[in-house]
């Protein structure tokens, strides 16, 4: 780990993270996130870190910012996050969940939320080993006509 570095993500990064979302459950090809990443990075209120080993991506960090209806401070939200499954464990997700907090506080935020799958005992663990609580659930369904 002596050569990674945490950076923003670029357009030229879409094969590699196309590969770490599938690794989350995800199928997703090199266009489809040329394209989700070119509407992510003309985002504002988004941003995306990676970790890079010697110019090999290992892991990255999906961000966003908001306001809430709940509270008046700012929120930041973890929207997602994989490290390659060969170098977990290896202190890659947590330089990675650090650099994220310290991007989200910049731009404000007082609260950070993170969801994560029911099966994902894992990512349970690391996130709240790093802080986190279980505070609640999310529901999804397909939009209607969608």
């Amino acid at each position: 780990m002596s050569h990674l570095t945490i950076r923003d993500a670029v357009i030229d990064d879409a094969e590699a993270l196309a590969r770490l979302v599938t690794d989350l459950g995800y199928p997703t090809t090199a266009a489809q996130m040329q394209a989700r990443l070119e509407s992510i990075v003309a985002d504002a209120d988004y941003r995306t870190l990676v970790a890079s080993d010697v110019g090999v991506l290992v892991g990255f960090v999906g961000l966003r910012i908001g306001h809430s209806y709940a509270h008046d401070q700012l929120y930041g939200q973890i929207m997602a996050f994989s490290v390659a499954p060969g170098r977990q464990r290896q202190g890659v997700g947590s330089l990675l969940l650090q650099a994220g907090e310290a991007a989200l506080v910049a731009r404000g935020a007082e609260t950070i939320v993170v969801t994560t799958a029911n099966r994902r005992a894992d990512a349970h663990a690391f996130y709240e080993k790093h802080g986190y609580a279980f505070t609640g659930r999310r529901y999804a369904k397909a939009a209607p006509g969608g």
